[in-house]
């Protein structure tokens, strides 16, 4: 096992501040998985950090005149410090057993 600290950056997008958040913190797992050797076995978040938020704004009319309504979008990109705990694989010595089939069985596909 092996413990290694480090920061991934991520950007998400939504209709709603939480949606975003969301979308943003569900690749998290992603992006550690591709950075750390072995199978991560825990993902601890330890900070988090703001790096940049937009809300864009835009005015919605039915027909281009009649019954407006303003709708937002949210984007952000935080920066998340985390604490994984990885297994490796490559520490690991797997036993090996050879099977010998016979002939017959080889020929009718038996095991």
């Amino acid at each position: 096992m092996a413990a290694v600290e480090l920061t991934v950056e991520v950007s998400g997008s939504g209709p709603t501040r939480e949606r975003a958040f969301a979308a943003a913190m569900a690749q998290v797992q992603a992006r550690v998985r591709d950075r750390v050797a072995g199978v991560p076995i825990r993902i601890e978040p330890r900070d988090i950090a703001l790096v940049r938020a937009t809300e864009e704004r835009r005015t919605e009319r039915f027909l281009g005149l009649f019954l407006p309504r303003t709708r937002s979008d949210f984007a952000l990109v935080v920066s998340v410090t985390v604490h994984v705990t990885a297994f490796r694989l490559d520490d690991v010595e797997f036993a090996v057993s050879d099977e010998h089939l016979s002939p017959i069985q080889r020929l009718l596909h038996l095991r």
